[in-house]
């Protein structure tokens, strides 16, 4: 198994510590030195050794703090309890996962990922960690069980962030599940968190779980809400009984509706 690199020492000081515009004042002082390594073993913020690729900028956010700000942090840390269940879906590499495994080691996390190449890279990250608690799914969500194909996007360097589900016959098959299966097979009554971020296959995917959502029986979503398809989740989400909650730099909800919002946490209304 590979060693982890040596990080500076300057950088491991530094990011003990939360305050605002983290992410790129790290970025500015030491993204050059860091991208050189490319992918390689890195102890993470978080704690766990993680294998990354150090010439993403996405993946050197998970060495210099909590990935994309720790505001989403913040709250979940105070919300959940220790044995959350957590659904992590659009796993990827496990930005996320890592860091529901560290903070909840008592959790039980599913890790949707349909793309074979980002699985199996958690897969290994898993294997180094087994204190990190998530049973990777290697499946799409969607309204529905069939078969789909997946679509990659984006630059190599990327690692599948940008890949899409699609009806597109002759890229690669994947077998689309709903939410509302899965957790009836894993004997699960209620989700404690739903992180939902899937290249535009949100609204589907959560149609494949609406008794669930009508029901309460998810009691937190973390989903990304851009442009017009932000627009559309946050109406059905609406429709389901549930608010929009915005989070200001320490976690905390506050009135004030930034429409540049990446990521919308929806708590029961």
């Amino acid at each position: 198994m590979a060693d982890k690199i040596h990080l500076p020492l300057s950088l491991r000081f530094i990011r003990q510590f939360d305050f605002p515009h983290k992410l790129g004042i790290c970025e500015r002082l030491f993204s050059n030195q860091l991208r050189k390594n490319g992918i390689c073993w890195v102890e993470t913020a978080a704690g766990p050794v993680w294998k990354l690729d150090l010439s993403n900028s996405t993946h050197r956010w998970i060495v210099y703090g909590q990935y994309e700000g720790s505001a989403f942090f913040s709250w979940i840390r105070r919300s959940l309890s220790g044995d959350a269940v957590i659904v992590d879906s659009g796993a990827n590499i496990g930005q996320m996962t890592l860091y529901f495994g560290t903070y909840f080691p008592k959790s039980r996390v599913l890790a949707f990922e349909p793309g074979a190449h980002q699985a199996n890279w958690l897969s290994e990250c898993l294997a180094r960690n087994p204190k990190v608690a998530a049973k990777i799914l290697p499946y799409a969500l969607g309204e529905s069980e069939q078969t789909m194909y997946l679509k990659l996007g984006g630059h190599p360097s990327s690692h599948g962030s940008q890949n899409v589900v699609t009806m597109d016959v002759g890229e690669t098959p994947v077998h689309v599940v709903t939410l509302a299966h899965v957790l009836a097979s894993e004997q699960i009554e209620t989700v404690d968190l739903w992180k939902l971020d899937v290249e535009g296959s949100e609204l589907a995917a959560l149609a494949g779980a609406k008794e669930w959502l009508k029901a309460k029986r998810i009691r937190a979503l973390w989903i990304e809400t851009m442009g017009e398809n932000g627009r559309r989740i946050v109406d059905f989400m609406t429709d389901m009984g549930y608010r929009a909650v915005f989070l200001n730099r320490r976690g905390y909800e506050t009135g004030v509706r930034d429409n540049r919002a990446g990521n919308t946490l929806f708590l029961p209304a």
